[in-house]
């Protein structure tokens, strides 16, 4: 069973895996990213599971984001002699979760190890609605955080999403999907997505990772919430004529001090995002950040590797296209990437139509 805390059953009391190990006699836990109860934060891999026992000691808890070159362990090994295996997992309907590409990997090996597995996917509505952001990303732009073929904000359910790249990939094992009704987030799906408006935004702001900006994480807003210590001038002057010229949504302006990740315990100055209803997230935040670039003295990229899977720096993997980091660093024009924004997700709507299982379809708002 891959999950974490989302799979929990509100009736009874108990997660899934509580209930399997009730009625199975080996149940396999596998363990995402922020570990099983969202008590790790982004990229702090996880080595020693034993802790899990004390919850439930019948269980066998398995962790697949450790200290290994692509950070996720064997799953070959670990899948060998299951007869089923249950997603029951939540992301906020962007490609740069690493539960996506975790899936992807399990897909991976069931197809070409050729293995006797059932795939049942618990499916829960998308926190971030049917709305569709972003390009298509390319393989030479993929590694944990980005699978190759999701644009930045996909627009199907998580059960949509694994049909989709089961058939991509030419899987031959059998998926079948179980439908939850709920519309609501009661559980969040990690450490720094705190409500549904975060799920909103963050497919445009988790590009603030990509930056020496701090993205909020460590406050109670994380990418609503951002800033740094050397905006302190800049947060009074240029968020006016921002907010007039890209009415969309509104910054505004505060102070914050994290109490983790970038400037920890350090004052900031910076934003908190209000996004009004049918904002592009992506688009929005691409302009913010190309003007930032080209007004906050201070303002760097990040540099250096980022992510498993690729040596690239963090705004080219998050970007994950050329049009929009031309764009961002002032090579091209907005007419020329809304544009290329309109293609894509048009293109995208298309190619997973034979995936829909519920009435509502993807939609951009550019078309």
């Amino acid at each position: 069973m891959f999950c974490n805390q989302v799979a929990f059953d509100f009736l009874t009391g108990k997660y899934l895996f509580q209930l399997l190990s009730d009625i199975s006699e080996m149940l396999t836990v596998f363990i995402p990213e922020h570990g099983l109860f969202a008590e790790q934060q982004d990229q702090v891999a996880i080595e020693n599971t034993s802790y899990y026992q004390s919850f439930d000691p019948a269980v066998r808890f398995l962790s697949l984001y450790r200290k290994t070159e692509n950070k996720i362990g064997d799953i070959a090994d670990h899948l060998s002699g299951i007869d089923t295996l249950i997603i029951d997992i939540q992301d906020v309907g962007v490609r740069y979760y690493t539960y996506i590409t975790t899936i992807a990997s399990f897909f991976e090996v069931l197809r070409t190890d050729r293995m006797n597995v059932n795939v049942l996917v618990i499916d829960k509505p998308n926190p971030a609605g049917r709305q569709v952001e972003g390009t298509i990303l390319k393989h030479e732009y993929s590694s944990l955080i980005g699978l190759t073929g999701l644009p930045h904000r996909y627009g199907l359910t998580i059960g949509e999403l694994c049909l989709f790249i089961k058939t991509q990939m030419g899987g031959q094992f059998q998926l079948k999907t179980i439908e939850t009704s709920s519309t609501s987030l009661p559980i969040n799906p990690s450490p720094n997505i705190p409500s549904k408006e975060t799920c909103q935004v963050f497919s445009g702001q988790c590009l603030l990772e990509g930056t020496n900006l701090s993205e909020g994480r460590g406050t109670t807003r994380p990418f609503e919430i951002f800033g740094a210590p050397f905006l302190e001038h800049l947060s009074k002057d240029w968020v006016k004529t921002w907010n007039i010229d890209n009415p969309e949504a509104i910054l505004r302006p505060l102070m914050f001090v994290p109490t983790s990740h970038k400037y920890r315990e350090k004052v900031c100055y910076g934003f908190q995002l209000h996004p009004f209803k049918n904002m592009h997230s992506l688009m929005y935040s691409l302009k913010m950040l190309r003007s930032l670039k080209q007004h906050a003295s201070g303002f760097e990229w990040l540099r250096g590797p980022y992510e498993a899977g690729s040596r690239k720096p963090a705004i080219e993997l998050l970007a994950g296209d050329e049009t929009l980091l031309q764009f961002l660093n002032g090579v091209i024009n907005e007419d020329i990437v809304v544009n290329k924004l309109k293609q894509e997700e048009e293109r995208w709507i298309s190619m997973v139509r034979p995936y829909l299982l519920y009435p509502e379809t993807p939609y951009s708002i550019f078309n």
